[in-house]
Parts: C-alpha cells; sequence; structure tokens
C-alpha cells in the first residue's frame, strides 16, 4: 500500500511486532556469531566431517568455522574481504566466561525446537535443526572437558592456547566460581537431553549439579540478591525443561528469600538495581505461572506497579531517578524492562501499556542505536516470510515482524547486528551518547536467549 503515500499510514507497530523483530534479530545474529565470526574456538573445516557433520549438514548454510565456545569480547566493527563482510578475528578477548557460553548454547537448543517444525515444509530449514543440535553436543563436551576446575566445577578461563600446537590450554580466570554459571549449564546439559533421550549421561550430569544446590542450599542462602536472581532464572528455565520437584522446592526457598529482601527497600533496589529488579519481575511472573502461589503473583504485581512509574510518558523513555544530568542504560537491562512489559501483559491479558512498550522501542532501542544494525528482512522465496511457512501470497508476513526500516543493516554501516553495552542518555540535551561498538558476548548471548526462549513459549 505504499503507492498510498503518507496520507492513511499510521504507526501499527505493537507488542507482536516488537517481540518478532527482536527474535528475528537475535536467530539471525546468532547464526552469524556462532557459524561466521571466529569469536572464539571453533572447529576447523578440515575437522567437521570427523566430528559427525554430515555432508548435507555441512552444505546447508556453507558451515565453515562453528564456534566450540565464543570469546568474552570482539571488535564489531565488519571489514570487507573479497566482496564479503567479516568479522575481524584479530581483535578478540580470548577469555571465556561460562555464563555467555551456556547462553550460547542454550539460545541453539531452543532453535532446535523453532527448526523442527519445518518438518515437511522446508527441508532446508528444517535441516538446521539437526545440525543446531550436533553442534550443541560439541559444544557441551567441550565445556566439560576444558571449563572445569580440579573440583569439577564451571570457572572463567583464559585461552593461553600456542598456535604452533595442537593441544588447547587455558588458566583460570579466577579462581572462584559462580552458583548461577552451574545452574545455567544445567539447564544447558538437561535441555540437550531432552531432545536426545539416549544421552543419558547429560541427564545424569545436570540432576548431579541439581543435587549440589540442594547440598548447597544454605551457602547459596548468602550470596548477592543479584546472584541469587541469577540463579534463581536459570532454576525456573530448568524447570520449565523438567518438571522437577526438587527444582520447584528449591526455587520456592530462593524466591521468598529474594522477596524479603527487596521487601525491605523496594526503592531503594528498583533504581539502584533495574535490571535485576526486572529480572525478579520474571521470576515471580515464571513461578506464578508455574504454581499458582500468590505471593509471587503479588511481588510481580508490586514490582510492575513500581518499574511502570518509571516510564516519562512525555519524553517516551523508561528514565532512572537521578539528579546526574546524564543517565547510563546498559542493553541488558533496558531488554529486561522490556521483556517485563510484554510478561506482563501477556500474563494478564492486557495491552494498556502498548504505547510504552513503543515509545521505549523505538527511542532506546532504535534511535539511541544501541543495535548497531539490524538483518535485513528474508527474501520473498523464503518460507519464515510467510505464515504457517506456506509460501502463498496471501500469508505473506509484513516486514515490520522482521525489522524497522529506519534500522540500518550490516551492508549499510559494516557493523554487526549485535547490542553494544550501553548508552548513555543526556537530560539536558536530550539524546543518546553511544558506549563503542564492541561486541560482549554476556550481554549479547543473555539476550539472544531471553528473546529467544520467549518466542518458543
Amino acid at each position: 500500500m505504499n503507492f498510498l503515500g503518507p496520507f492513511l499510514r499510521v504507526n501499527t507497530l505493537n507488542k507482536n511486532n516488537i517481540r518478532n523483530q527482536f527474535f528475528y534479530l537475535s536467530k539471525e545474529s546468532l547464526k552469524d556469531i556462532v557459524f561466521d565470526s571466529k569469536c572464539g574456538i571453533y572447529i576447523p573445516t578440515r575437522d567437521l566431517r570427523s566430528k559427525s557433520f554430515s555432508k548435507i549438514d555441512i552444505n546447508t548454510i556453507n558451515l565453515n568455522s562453528p564456534l566450540l565456545c565464543v570469546y568474552k569480547k570482539a571488535d564489531a566493527k565488519l571489514k570487507m574481504k573479497e566482496g564479503t563482510l567479516n568479522w575481524n578475528e584479530s581483535k578478540v578477548k580470548k577469555e571465556i566466561t561460562i555464563n555467555s557460553n551456556a547462553f550460547m548454547t542454550l539460545s541453539l537448543l531452543e532453535l532446535v525446537e523453532y527448526y523442527r517444525s519445518f518438518k515437511k515444509i522446508d527441508d532446508t530449514k528444517y535441516a538446521l535443526s539437526s545440525l543446531y543440535l550436533k553442534l550443541c553436543k560439541e559444544q557441551l563436551e567441550f565445556y566439560a572437558s576444558y571449563f572445569r576446575n580440579k573440583d569439577g566445577l564451571f570457572v572463567d578461563k583464559k585461552d593461553i592456547t600456542d598456535p604452533m600446537q595442537e593441544e588447547f590450554t587455558f588458566e583460570d580466570k579466577n579462581a572462584k566460581f559462580k552458583f548461577s554459571d552451574q545452574a545455567f549449564m544445567m539447564a544447558s546439559y538437561y535441555k540437550y537431553y531432552s531432545f536426545d533421550n539416549d544421552e543419558q549421561e547429560y541427564e545424569k550430569f545436570a540432576l548431579d549439579i541439581l543435587d549440589m544446590f540442594t547440598l548447597y542450599k544454605e551457602e547459596i542462602y548468602n550470596v548477592s540478591f543479584e546472584e541469587l536472581n541469577k540463579i534463581c532464572l536459570a532454576l525456573n528455565i530448568f524447570y520449565k525443561y523438567s518438571g522437577i520437584e526438587k527444582c520447584e522446592n528449591l526455587l520456592i526457598d530462593f524466591l521468598d528469600l529474594l522477596i524479603d529482601q527487596y521487601n525491605t527497600k523496594p526503592a531503594l533496589i528498583i533504581n539502584a538495581k533495574l535490571d535485576y529488579s526486572c529480572m525478579l519481575f520474571i521470576n515471580c511472573t515464571l513461578m506464578y505461572n508455574s504454581t499458582y502461589i500468590h505471593k509471587f503473583k503479588a511481588t510481580s504485581d508490586d514490582l510492575y506497579e513500581k518499574l511502570t512509574k518509571l516510564y516519562d510518558s512525555e519524553k517516551g523513555l523508561l528514565l532512572k531517578e537521578s539528579s546526574e544530568k546524564e543517565v547510563t542504560f546498559t542493553c541488558d537491562e533496558i531488554m529486561l524492562y522490556i521483556y517485563s512489559l510484554m510478561l506482563y501483559s501477556d500474563s494478564n491479558t492486557i495491552d494498556d501499556n502498548s504505547n510504552m512498550l513503543q515509545d521505549i522501542f523505538k527511542h532506546q532501542i532504535l534511535d539511541s542505536g544501541i543495535v548497531l544494525s539490524w538483518p535485513d528482512s528474508p527474501s520473498l522465496d523464503d518460507s519464515e516470510h510467510y505464515r504457517n511457512f506456506s509460501l502463498k501470497s496471501e500469508d505473506l508476513i509484513q516486514d515490520d515482524n522482521f525489522r524497522s526500516p529506519e534500522a540500518p543493516t550490516p551492508e549499510n554501516n559494516e557493523l554487526a547486528s549485535i547490542f553494544i553495552k550501553n548508552i548513555v542518555y543526556n537530560r539536558r540535551k536530550e539524546n543518546f551518547k553511544q558506549s563503542k561498538s564492541s561486541f560482549d558476548s554476556s550481554k549479547n548471548m543473555f539476550i539472544f536467549f531471553l528473546t529467544i526462549f520467549f518466542h518458543n513459549q
């Protein structure tokens, strides 16, 4: 209907458009990073066949360097090489964080589910489900072999491999381990087992970690508000995958403690720890949806009421209370806030926050430049461009379900489709300033998982 011109053109962006755009961004960016960036340790082309990848797998997406693990940081500026844009693999920080790798594998496993829906519809898309699952198995075996300390716990590592040697060498980046890292890894191994029930050692490995949480429950009571929140999110995800009662009991205990901590100083926590306040909202909502325990609903309602007060309707922005002229927002706190709004709307079947969602998406996602570029929409002969993947013209899905026209593509600005670490809002000038164009794997993999996980619910 472009021929009608601006007359009758209305802003039809809604919650579903926004959710679908984030899903498309996450799915495509993840594919680019995992299969083309070389931003980590990858399987060389010569070894693909010995790693159980078939000729069909290799040809499906021109498979040449799938990641076994992702490094902590990389330059997001792409460089042109032989007519194609490539990541600069020389500008990487060769450190490995456990959380980013757990989220990468969890995201791929969630996409296995998505691509399985193409069975008997699109063979090429369906083949991705098998390819992703095989890669996840390789990743999980790699993590268990190289990223654990002498006690068998996952810890952050530094890659000190000699390029002249074939054997990988890592050193502990930090002697301390995080319970939350173990919990997200537990969810990863269990999710893999749910697709491949023959691999019972993956289930046993995950359940051994769950037993550790029961054994060390008293110690976990003493971790920080932030760490306990992350543990609860991982347990919520694991409970979604497993339905195991022992996990539910742990969740109820830990969430009770979190709620008590929040209730002592709610206003202070929301302003100082916006991201973890949103995470607590998500944890309580997920737990209420699973158990119908009223305490979790009451807390999520209270959090929602306080969180929405941070929205400035005149400016169309989420604004933290601050006397400073500049306010910093990290990409994950903006995304956690957006998904809190969407989750509340879904759970309570309301559309009252649609203007809030549209404004924050427009100003703090698109206008702010926190996403460097957005993948181009799928072509018209791509089944993903149609409802039920039908390829029928009457089922064509509009482009605003994949991207917004004002967002640049990687081809336009030679920047990867990722979230930068943060943006700074200047209250006086009413504009945004971006942090440097670098890829932070912990923040991006967490966001990708969040969007793909909620898309699949």
